[in-house]
């Protein structure tokens, strides 16, 4: 398996189907690429929206709530 391949299966989570397996070497590393884009911008979006939901928590709570919550 290629480098890009690895890269893809890795950040596919599993073996690559056979569509995917079958995109060409350029074509699989930008696919690996934007995976891992999107899921920089997932966290970004998970943090934002955790920071915003915990604004309604009292300043003095934030710590324990979020202990609670991100063990």
């Amino acid at each position: 398996m290629s480098e890009s391949a690895d890269t893809l299966a890795q950040e596919y989570g599993g073996p690559l189907p056979p569509g995917l397996a079958a995109l060409t070497t350029e074509q699989r590393q930008l696919l690996a690429d934007a995976i891992a884009a999107a899921r920089v911008r997932q966290a970004e979006a998970l943090e934002a929206a955790t920071e915003n939901g915990l604004g309604f928590v009292p300043k003095l709570l934030r710590p324990a709530i979020k202990k609670v919550l991100f063990r």
